[in-house]
């Protein structure tokens, strides 16, 4: 709650409104590196105007080739903030929440094929904070992939709702 009231008062300080979150939304990079500086380069060369994820969940690889970092493989990183509609997910940006593991699924499989296990840690960290914090209910965690014909995130985010029944 604590996190809630500092983002009100952030907010208020730059004239922010409110906006009603309802879902989460997740996502992949569809790159095998990356972290929040690489994909708002990537995002601003697109035409956004900033990244279009709230979160990013580090594979512990920054740079295409770039050595592994055991202290990024799961790291958060905050992208836009959440109280700004994002640009993530065409037409269901207005009441979610972006969230985008770095990643490259070649085909729907399970998450763990794609992504460590200290980033589904993390996911499942983050998308626990994000129910409590705006009483979002399970059935309402979603994948790119049920608004848009994409592999993204490369799992069946079902796989993910279990974790919370």
């Amino acid at each position: 709650m604590y996190y809630r009231y500092l983002m009100v008062i952030i907010m208020f300080e730059h004239n922010e409104k409110m906006r009603e979150i309802n879902r989460i939304i997740i996502h992949c990079t569809a790159s095998d590196f990356g972290d929040v500086e690489t994909v708002r380069k990537w995002h601003l060369d697109r035409g956004f105007s900033d990244i279009g994820y709230h979160y990013l969940i580090l594979n512990g690889h920054r740079a295409p080739f770039g050595e592994y970092n055991p202290d990024d493989d799961g790291l958060v990183e905050v992208g836009r903030p959440w109280w700004k509609m994002g640009a993530h997910t065409k037409g269901q940006n207005a009441d979610s929440i972006g969230v985008c593991l770095v990643g490259n699924p070649e085909f729907i499989g399970p998450p763990e094929m794609w992504f460590t296990q200290k980033q589904l840690q993390s996911l499942k960290k983050l998308i626990a904070r994000l129910m409590k914090e705006f009483d979002i209910p399970p059935e309402q965690i979603h994948g790119h992939n049920e608004y848009a014909p994409k592999l993204c995130p490369g799992f069946r985010v079902e796989l993910i709702r279990q974790w919370w029944k």
